[in-house]
């Protein structure tokens, strides 16, 4: 969970519309596969 916690506000290197936007995807995608997973925790 840490782990996943630091690539998310890692720092951007690129700069590329692209990639900010893929990045955009990808961290809405893990934060609502990290909500399920927390909420079956529950």
């Amino acid at each position: 969970m840490q782990r996943i916690m630091r690539l998310l506000s890692r720092p951007l290197l690129r700069r590329s519309s692209l990639n900010i936007e893929l990045l955009e995807q990808h961290r809405n995608d893990v934060f609502v596969l990290m909500h399920q997973q927390v909420g079956g925790l529950r």
